[in-house]
C-alpha cells in the first residue's frame, strides 16, 4: 500500500499506535477530514496484524449511515479489495484482512442504551465520527472501554457546533486529556479542495458571514434559530470589553448550584459604564458542596465582591450555610427561580442588544449556553448553569433595560461628545 497523507493529517500516522491515547481533528467542511481518517485507518490496519478498527457513531440506524461505502472505495483505490488475491474481503459489512484485521462499523446507542459498547472491547483503533453528536454519557462509557491495550487509541472527528458539546469540552475545555494530539483543519489545508465547493463557500460568505464561519472554518454555531441571544451581540461585548483593565464599580458573584450533578455556575460581574461587565466565568464541577463553595469564596476575594447572589431551588437554606463554611464572608443573597430560564434571561438579552454588557474576555462555554436559549426554553441539553449565574449577577446589579427612545438619546449624546 502506497500512502501519502495530506500534510495536515500526518499526525495520524507519523507515530505508531500507542504513541497517543487520543488523536482528533475538528474544523469546517471541505477539509478532507473523513477521507484522511479513513486512509489513515486503512494504513494502520495493513501495517498492524490482528488490529481491530471500529468506525463509531452516536446513533447509526443502518450501515448506509456509516463510512462503509467510503472505506470500501478507498480499499479498492489502494488495490486491497475486489482484485485477485486481495488483502481484504468483505463479510456482512465488515472488512476482514489477511492477517486477522477487521474494519467494523457500529452505532453506539440503540433504544436509549449503549448496545454497541460490547463490540468495542479490545479494539485497537476506535474512530468516533460526527463526534459533535456524542453525549457526555457516551464518552463516559466509551473511553474506559476502548483504551484497554498498550496500542489502543480513540480518534475523533467533528465539525464544531457549541462549546458546550461534550466532545468540545473534553478536547478543548479548560481540563485537557493527557497523551492527546488535536488539530483544527479547514479547507485551506486541503490541496484537493474542489472548485465547486469553493464557489459554494464564497456564496455562503456573501450571504451570511457568521454562518459561513461555522460551516467552513469550524467556528462555533452562530445561534440556535429563534435564540434570544445572538452571536453578534456576544462578539460585540467582548470587542468592547477586552481591553478594560479597571474603572468598574460594584462587583457581585452569581451562583447557580447544580441540581443534577453537573457544573455549578459561578459568574463574576460588575457595574461598568451604563451597564455591566462580565469579569470571570469561574464555573466548576459539582464534586462536593464544600469544593464549589471554596471556589465561590476565591472568586469573591479575587475581585472584591460585596455580594454573592445564589439560587436556592436546589439545597434551600443549606446553600448559604455551604457558602459560609467554604469561606464566603461577604453578604449572601438567596433567590428563587419562580419563572422559566428564558423568561429570566430575556431582560439580560435586551442589555446585550443595547450594547450595555461587556466581556473582559471570551467565555465560550457561557456563550454557548446563551446561544442555545430560545423563547421555547433552553435547547442545549444539560442545565445552563453559567447562564443562570450570569442572569442572577446582572439582575443583582440592577441594570435597567432602556426604552428605544432612551437608547437613541444616549447614543446621540455619546456621539456628540465624541
Amino acid at each position: 500500500m502506497r500512502y501519502e497523507p495530506i500534510p495536515a493529517f500526518r499526525f495520524l500516522t507519523e507515530k505508531p499506535l500507542g504513541s497517543y491515547r487520543f488523536r482528533a481533528a475538528f474544523g469546517g467542511r471541505g477539509s478532507a477530514k473523513s477521507w484522511e481518517f479513513v486512509n489513515a485507518a486503512i494504513f494502520c490496519a495493513v501495517t498492524t496484524p490482528g488490529l481491530r478498527v471500529v468506525f463509531l457513531r452516536q446513533i447509526m440506524a443502518n450501515l448506509k449511515e456509516s463510512s462503509l461505502e467510503l472505506v470500501r472505495s478507498r480499499l479498492k483505490f489502494y488495490g486491497l479489495l475486489d482484485v485477485p488475491g486481495a488483502y481484504f474481503r468483505e463479510v456482512d459489512g465488515t472488512f476482514v484482512g489477511r492477517d486477522g484485521q477487521k474494519i467494523m462499523f457500529i452505532g453506539l446507542w440503540k433504544g436509549g442504551k449503549p448496545e454497541g459498547i460490547k463490540s468495542l472491547e479490545g479494539a485497537g483503533l476506535t474512530i468516533l465520527e460526527e463526534a459533535q453528536e456524542a453525549t457526555q454519557d457516551s464518552l463516559d462509557v466509551l473511553i474506559p472501554t476502548v483504551l484497554r491495550t498498550d496500542i489502543s487509541e480513540l480518534w475523533a472527528i467533528w465539525n464544531p457546533s457549541l462549546a458546550t458539546d461534550a466532545i468540545d469540552v473534553f478536547f478543548r475545555g479548560p481540563v485537557k486529556p493527557r497523551k492527546a494530539i488535536v488539530r483544527k483543519i479547514n479547507y485551506d489545508q486541503n490541496p484537493h479542495f474542489p472548485e465547486a465547493l469553493r464557489e459554494q463557500m464564497e456564496l455562503d460568505f456573501r450571504k451570511n458571514r457568521l454562518r459561513a464561519l461555522w460551516i467552513w472554518l469550524g467556528a462555533y454555531r452562530p445561534s440556535i434559530e429563534g435564540g434570544i441571544f445572538n452571536r453578534e451581540g456576544l462578539d460585540a461585548a467582548w470587542l468592547a470589553g477586552r481591553h478594560v483593565e479597571d474603572g468598574w464599580g460594584r462587583v457581585v458573584v452569581g451562583v447557580d448550584p447544580s441540581g443534577g450533578g453537573d457544573d455549578v455556575g459561578i459568574v463574576v460581574a460588575a457595574e461598568y459604564a451604563d451597564g455591566a461587565i462580565v469579569l470571570e466565568d469561574a464555573t466548576c464541577p459539582a464534586k462536593s458542596p464544600h469544593a464549589w463553595a471554596i471556589q465561590v469564596a476565591k472568586a469573591v476575594d479575587r475581585w472584591g465582591a460585596d455580594c454573592v447572589v445564589a439560587e436556592k431551588n436546589f439545597g434551600g437554606d443549606m446553600v448559604e450555610s455551604t457558602l459560609r463554611v467554604g469561606g464566603v464572608n461577604t453578604r449572601v443573597k438567596m433567590v428563587s427561580a419562580s419563572r422559566g430560564k428564558h423568561v429570566r434571561a430575556e431582560p439580560v438579552a435586551g442589555l446585550y442588544d443595547q450594547g450595555r454588557i461587556f466581556h473582559r474576555e471570551q467565555f465560550p462555554l457561557m456563550e454557548a449556553e446563551l446561544l442555545a436559549t430560545t423563547p421555547a426554553g433552553y435547547q442545549g441539553g444539560q442545565s445552563p448553569n453559567r447562564m443562570d449565574a450570569l442572569v442572577w449577577a446582572v439582575t443583582e446589579l440592577n441594570v435597567q433595560e432602556q426604552s428605544r427612545v432612551a437608547m437613541f438619546l444616549s447614543r446621540k449624546n455619546r456621539n456628540s461628545a465624541g
